[in-house]
């Protein structure tokens, strides 16, 4: 799958690539995997990273319904030039936009609680 994507990317497409691996149960940002960031680095593109808000409470782990009720937000952060990681290992790059992705969160949040 990862060559095909590489292979994709080469031909002038864009991924979509989900670096958790899957949905964690309660909704909190699980470790990101380095397979994503590697490729990124290997065909030297650049990382729009995108987090998706509530889905935990919309859409249960293991299930296919989506609550009505529940509202889920799509956040595009902006984009991280390939120019900027080049220098990183795929785990530090991992931890990179995993950071990124968290202080979205994290934002998110604080705006609730206030």
């Amino acid at each position: 799958m990862m060559d095909k994507a590489a292979d994709s990317i080469r031909a002038g497409n864009s991924v979509i690539l989900f670096p958790e691996g899957t949905r964690s149960p309660d909704g909190n940002l699980q470790n990101y995997k380095t397979g994503a960031f590697r490729l990124a680095l290997e065909t030297q593109s650049p990382i729009l990273p995108v987090v998706i808000k509530n889905t935990h409470h919309a859409i249960k782990k293991g299930g296919l319904l989506i609550h009505k009720n529940d509202r889920i937000q799509l956040v595009v952060l902006d984009p991280v030039p390939y120019d900027s990681f080049r220098h990183l290992d795929p785990k530090e790059l991992a931890h990179l936009v995993q950071q990124k992705s968290f202080e979205e969160l994290e934002q998110n949040h604080q705006i609730r609680e206030q």
